[in-house]
């Protein structure tokens, strides 16, 4: 019996010893190349080089000032700021009317509103040229926010239909059997209650936007280079030093900004 103890005991802390040895190495496959990068970010080399010769923040500040760089960023952000607010103006009410309406066929509704993320990226968006060749969208900002916005929305239905479904309907019963009207008990009760899961809805759609490349490769046009798209071509015909303080910066904010999102989920449940 003390035998076949000690074996278990042996057999249990191998396990363990396993799985934080295949969690280390996960985590050193993650981790290293984002502080490799970090690294190479503070180096004033003239070229990308491992270890750096000379030291210092050019590279930030060529970053921060020069139109190049600017450019392409203010446009990353015009963009992800309005595919935010259009994929949240399509889904919230729609939700509403979903989940606390009494629309036939809701299941079918919600799938095909989450169907787009079945389809790759690629073939997406040769469908969409199509569509946005007949309807002159093809190299303009709302285009691309159109884009943009039909890809993040079902990630924002998901988001929101399972915050909606936490949300008990009787707390707006309990409201409207006092006076309140329909559209004051969404608005003062289930909206409230709702509004950390549509701010972490917000951020993830910002962060979907901000981060694509496809679309704008097979949508946009000479004046339309995002970010992603200026630091594809500048990889294609040409390294930048900078690309690795422009990519330390987007791992930092992308991360705050999960992190947030992800604080903000914790609160609306």
């Amino acid at each position: 019996m003390t035998t076949t103890t000690s074996v278990d005991r042996l057999l249990d802390g191998l396990a363990r010893f396993a799985g934080r040895a295949v969690v280390a190495v996960f985590l050193g496959f993650m981790v290293l190349p984002a502080a490799f990068i970090g690294v190479l970010s503070f180096s004033e080399d003239p070229y990308i080089m491992f270890p750096p010769q000379s030291w210092g923040t050019d590279r930030y500040v060529e970053v921060m000032t020069s139109d190049t760089w600017i450019r392409p960023i203010t446009l990353s952000l015009e963009i992800a700021a309005a595919t935010a607010v259009v994929a949240l103006a399509v889904v919230v009410p729609a939700m509403f009317a979903l989940k606390r309406g009494r629309v036939p066929g809701t299941m079918a509704v919600e799938s095909a509103g989450v169907a787009p993320m079945l389809f790759p990226i690629a073939a997406y968006a040769v469908g969409m040229y199509a569509v946005f060749a007949e309807f002159g969208l093809l190299g303009t900002f709302w285009g691309i926010v159109v884009a943009h916005a039909v890809h993040a929305i079902p990630l924002v239905i998901i988001l929101l239909s399972t915050a909606m479904d936490q949300i008990r309907p009787e707390l707006e019963l309990a409201a409207m059997t006092m006076g309140a009207s329909r559209v004051r008990a969404w608005t003062g009760i289930t909206a409230r209650l709702l509004l950390p899961a549509i701010l972490a809805a917000a951020i993830f759609a910002f962060i979907l936007s901000f981060d694509e490349a496809v679309f704008i490769t097979f949508l946009g046009g000479p004046g339309l280079v995002t970010l992603p798209k200026y630091i594809f071509d500048s990889v294609q015909f040409g390294v930048d030093p900078a690309i690795t303080a422009v990519a330390t910066l987007l791992m930092v904010v992308t991360a705050g900004l999960m992190l947030g999102a992800t604080v903000l989920r914790g609160r609306s449940r």
